[in-house]
């Protein structure tokens, strides 16, 4: 139990968070490099302007029509979005709709960690307002947060009936298929969110009017992304997809699969696991010494080793972080290049960052073949993508890793204020970061 000073403390850290959430709206804060007016907000503004022209079938087919994502966005905000013509009161009006995600986060918290101070899960709930993906995103009307928010209602059902039986009537279960499905709308890299929600369903061992309705109404649901597909050729639309001709974005492209993007996965994966680390039920030293301690864990340190020894084989390190790259790899490579001037230094610290970013990940995952079926996706969307992004893991891999692992977490004071600040100064130093480069 938190001490009266302790719930004021915490009551203070939350305000500072929402206090700063304005603030970075008002200053026009660009912690990610792609907001800003010149940013992703001009090309989407730009298919605002097509869909309120053209009918949705002229606009969805249109040559212009560029994004990553499905119309969906476009159609919901030009019928219910009062502000669509006003650059700045659109921004505005998604500013304070992203402002969901902590509610329904903290509401998710609440059913999975029953006995823990209510202050403690409003802090860690608010902790999502310090993503700086999330925040850019927000403050400049751009697309995922949409899809945070769909994903995070989706987990909100998903636990309650993973809890109890009682929870698996046809209405919980429409409104699970429902929300899991419009999170894909939004964004195809949470697919593994209705993934996760179908094969819950399907495993159980009653219900099978339930296990027939979920699938049935999964295709129903499908069906309007499965005519885009047919339509554009692609998950994306074509327009898209000649702009960027490296993502794997439909079946002609499955031959070009980014392997040496594993290795960087793993480093943005393992950025946002560490902190984690302090709050298992064991000591982080504990943990290590354990881990240590059993020598079939020592196979797991083979796997990175061999990684790196394939990628060395099979490419140039210079190819693809400098002569075919110009944005994204994540922290590492940032810090890599702001460490060292030459690529052989960066290299070796890239590769030996691989090693210990593995190792974070098997501590973390405590090995458990759920968790690890499910760290599979992620990297198995690494393999489809370029570039490789860290927003494509932030804020999703926090949510993940309190909701949906399978690692016993214990929560104190202590190392839930180790969130706050190793999460704000991530924040602040990718503020610094695009402050000083855009």
């Amino acid at each position: 139990m938190l001490t009266l000073n302790e719930r004021r403390i915490f009551l203070f850290l939350i305000a500072i968070i929402y206090t700063s959430y304005f603030l970075g709206f008002y200053l026009n804060e660009n912690s990610i490099g792609s907001g800003g007016p010149n940013g992703d907000l001009s090309w989407m503004w730009d298919n605002f302007e097509l869909f309120k022209n053209n009918s949705l079938i002229q606009a969805i087919n249109h040559k212009d029509f560029f994004g990553n994502r499905s119309p969906l966005l476009y159609i919901i905000n030009i019928i219910f979005n009062p502000f669509i013509n006003d650059v700045y009161f659109y921004r505005l009006s998604i500013t304070l709709f992203s402002l969901i995600a902590p509610i329904v986060f903290y509401s998710c918290l609440k059913k999975k960690y029953k006995n823990i101070d209510k202050e403690i899960l409003l802090l860690i709930s608010s902790l999502i307002l310090l993503s700086p993906f999330y925040r850019t995103t927000a403050f400049w009307g751009m697309e995922i947060n949409y899809g945070i928010i769909t994903a995070l209602i989706t987990l909100n059902y998903f636990i309650s009936i993973s809890q109890s039986n009682e929870n698996y009537s046809l209405k919980n279960i429409f409104l699970l298929i429902f929300f899991s499905s419009l999170a894909v709308y939004f964004d195809q890299k949470l697919v593994i969110i209705p993934i996760l929600v179908f094969i819950k369903i399907i495993l159980k061992k009653k219900h099978l009017k339930i296990k027939i309705t979920t699938a049935v109404m999964y295709f129903i649901f499908a069906l309007p992304y499965l005519y885009l597909f047919y339509i554009w050729g692609g998950i994306v639309p074509t327009s898209t997809q000649m702009a960027n001709p490296n993502t794997i974005t439909n079946i002609i492209r499955v031959n070009s699969l980014y392997f040496y993007h594993l290795g960087y996965a793993s480093t943005i994966i393992a950025f946002y696991f560490f902190p984690f680390l302090f709050m298992r039920e064991k000591s982080f030293f504990v943990t290590i010494k354990e881990f240590f301690s059993k020598k079939i864990n020592y196979l797991h340190l083979l796997i990175p080793l061999l990684y790196i020894f394939f990628i060395i084989l099979n490419y140039s390190f210079k190819y693809y972080t400098v002569d075919n790259y110009w944005i994204g790899l994540g922290l590492v490579h940032k810090i890599s290049l702001f460490l060292f001037s030459s690529i052989t230094s960066q290299e070796i610290f890239t590769y030996v960052s691989f090693c210990f970013s593995w190792l974070i990940i098997v501590l973390f995952l405590d090995n458990k073949i759920y968790n690890m079926l499910i760290l599979f996706f992620f990297f198995f969307i690494a393999l489809l993508v370029w570039p490789l992004m860290q927003e494509y893991f932030d804020p999703i891999i926090v949510i993940f890793a309190l909701l949906v692992f399978k690692t016993k977490l214990k929560f104190n004071y202590k190392n839930t204020l180790f969130l706050f600040f190793y999460f704000s100064t991530f924040l602040i130093a990718s503020n610094i970061y695009y402050s000083n480069i855009i």
